[in-house]
């Protein structure tokens, strides 16, 4: 068995050899991140090194955790950056004191030691900063080819030197001064980032997240490259993101949030004390779901819609700023805040105020495009499935035509089953066909197309004229030439045709341009002369009246009434079957309007026209 090798790694090099565990990658990285652009940030797809950058967040980020700390008196930081070095200074100070143990100096020891630092009294320290294992600054001495360290407590000054990826440790220098302040000095070694030099990417990887800093601590007064950042609040900085910015915040501004459209998608730009969380997290949950369980219930009430969370959120830009007590991240890169809710140490509850400037904001009008975008998809794609469909479906109740000439065909609709015994004794089978509707056919001018492709009756229709949903009747598709429709001389035949007609006009008008649909009259009174052997069938009551009073006599005459199709006799239906008198329905602007009237969605204006 061939002998392992094992090793033992000092602290130093487990560092240099495992980066990915401390510092995240030190490889070219290629993605899309804000930059500021003629002050506007930008996003921007730039290739760059992340573990460069977390050094340099390791240290600026020391200067802001300890303003936050009790009795901190450090309002002023200072951060400078050349191509080949960057210095943080700030108006604090670190005790220049010799540690517990008595074997170095505090300063020394924070910055030369992995597990070392103020932030291990987990029990009774409720920590607003971002640091938390103790590591941070001394990864970025040991990714340093020189380290200085100068600190005044406000009696003496502490000065120390590194080199060498930390591995040459100066002598600690202490002389007597009086001026509060901390600055660390470095120069990344770059070639262990692949780097020549800090590069305008990287420099502006910087000025962003100095901007960060100063958009999250508005406290705090800082300078890059000794200018002023001028940035007063969080919602300042959120409006270098966005000109429509929604923005609240708590009294105690322990949270700060904001909310603008998105035409790209659900985007956002979250911190976790002044720490920017890339990935979101807790924190960021926590807001998004007060807001987005709000807009649901109003899109329910209101629109009678249910938009689902991924939805909503997809037309959102979210900023939100947050104080969190002793927070917890998914890594030392700190990408993710993974703090459960109930160890936040603070509450933020969304106003109504806030909500209700979403409802009236244009989130919510892009919310409403999207929503009918997807409708009309949605239909498309049930249309679509429909008619694939439509070939394959069998209707029970058609009596079809046999000719393979369809033009020449014609397709009787009759209101109920009674006539469809009579139509096949007297049609001629060649030509003609035959449906029959069961009662009311459904009003199509206020049906979802989901309803509608339920509606088997529709299905059935559809499939045995050749109709398809969203296609132009085309002679190709077209099972018959003419659509005759035969309903009862009364009002709720008149009813029916009108529905039907209506189904027709919505979906295929072209229909009534190639003068296709016509109306059969069906007699409403019959009078037959047994001497004479003649029957007269009327069509109308002022027909009927008209030819009553040209005669001398009626008692050679038998007279009757027809309540509908039912009512017919043999000979009668082979007159409206194989001889009918047909009315060609026409579309025009009339008809159009009549219909809208008739079956629209507006009751007023069937109200208005029964009471003319």
């Amino acid at each position: 068995m061939a002998k392992r090798k094992y090793k033992k790694l000092d602290d130093i090099e487990h560092v240099l050899k495992r980066p990915g565990m401390y510092i995240g990658s030190i490889s070219p990285h290629t993605d899309e991140k804000y930059l500021l652009r003629d002050d506007k940030m930008v996003k921007e797809k730039i290739t760059y090194n992340p573990g460069f950058l977390k050094i340099f967040d390791e240290i600026v980020m020391n200067s802001v955790d300890e303003s936050k700390r009790a009795g901190s008196k450090l309002n002023i930081i200072k951060i400078k950056v050349s191509n080949d070095a960057i210095s943080v200074w700030d108006n604090g100070g670190i005790p220049v004191e010799m540690s517990d143990e008595g074997d170095e100096w505090i300063p020394e020891m924070i910055f030369s030691n992995l597990k070392a630092g103020s932030n291990f009294e987990d029990a009774t320290d409720k920590r607003t900063g971002a640091g938390l294992n103790g590591v941070g600054s001394t990864l970025t001495n040991i990714y340093s080819k020189v380290f200085k360290v100068v600190t005044c407590d406000g009696k003496k000054q502490f000065t120390q030197n590194f080199k060498n990826n930390m591995r040459i440790k100066g002598i600690p220098k202490i002389v007597k001064a009086k001026r509060n302040h901390t600055e660390i000095s470095y120069k990344p070694d770059l070639e262990k980032f692949g780097m020549a030099d800090i590069n305008d990417t990287h420099f502006k990887l910087i000025q962003k997240r100095i901007f960060d800093i100063a958009g999250c601590n508005p406290k705090l007064k800082i300078y890059f490259n000794n200018k002023v950042i001028d940035i007063k609040s969080f919602q300042d900085y959120t409006n270098y993101y966005s000109d429509e910015i929604i923005y609240e915040e708590n009294k105690k501004k322990t949270w700060s949030i904001g909310i603008a459209p998105s035409d790209n998608g659900f985007q956002q730009v979250s911190f976790a004390n002044a720490t920017e969380t890339y990935d979101g997290g807790t924190h960021l949950d926590y807001v998004m779901n007060q807001i987005i369980s709000s807009l649901r219930e109003f899109f329910k009430k209101k629109h009678k819609v249910d938009v689902k969370p991924s939805e909503l959120k997809n037309h959102m830009f979210f900023f939100l700023n947050s104080t969190i007590i002793n927070p917890s991240f998914s890594s030392q890169t700190k990408e993710k805040m993974i703090t459960e809710v109930k160890d936040f140490g603070f509450e933020y509850k969304v106003t109504d105020v806030f909500i209700k400037k979403i409802i009236k904001s244009e989130i919510i009008e892009s919310i409403l495009d999207w929503v009918e975008q997807k409708k009309l998809a949605d239909e498309s794609k049930l249309e679509r499935n429909l008619n694939r469909g439509l070939s394959k479906t069998k209707v029970e109740k058609l009596i079809d035509a046999k000719s393979r000439d369809r033009w020449k065909c014609s397709m009787g609709i009759f209101e109920g089953d009674s006539a469809i015994s009579a139509f096949r004794k007297y049609r001629v089978p060649e030509i003609m066909g035959a449906f029959a509707l069961k009662g009311k056919f459904t009003n199509v001018s206020d049906i979802t197309t989901s309803k509608l492709v339920n509606n088997k009756e529709v299905i059935n229709l559809m499939a045995s004229l050749g109709l398809k949903l969203g296609h132009e009747p085309s002679l190709k598709d077209l099972r018959y030439g003419r659509i005759l429709l035969y309903t009862d001389a009364d009002v709720d035949g008149n009813s029916i045709s009108a529905l039907l007609l209506n189904f027709f006009h919505r979906y295929w008008p072209a229909l009534f341009d190639r003068k296709m649909v016509f109306k059969v009259e069906t007699p409403i009174v019959s009078v037959y002369n047994k001497k004479a052997k003649k029957k007269i069938l009327f069509y109308t009551q002022t027909e009927y009246d008209n030819w009553c009073n040209k005669q001398k006599a009626l008692a050679n005459w038998e007279i009757k009434y027809k309540k509908g199709l039912a009512a017919l006799v043999d000979d009668e239906y082979k007159t409206i079957i194989n001889t009918p008198k047909m009315t060609l329905i026409t579309k025009d602007d009339l008809s159009k309007q009549s219909l809208n009237i008739w079956f629209g969605k507006d009751s007023n204006l069937r109200k208005t026209e029964l009471l003319k």
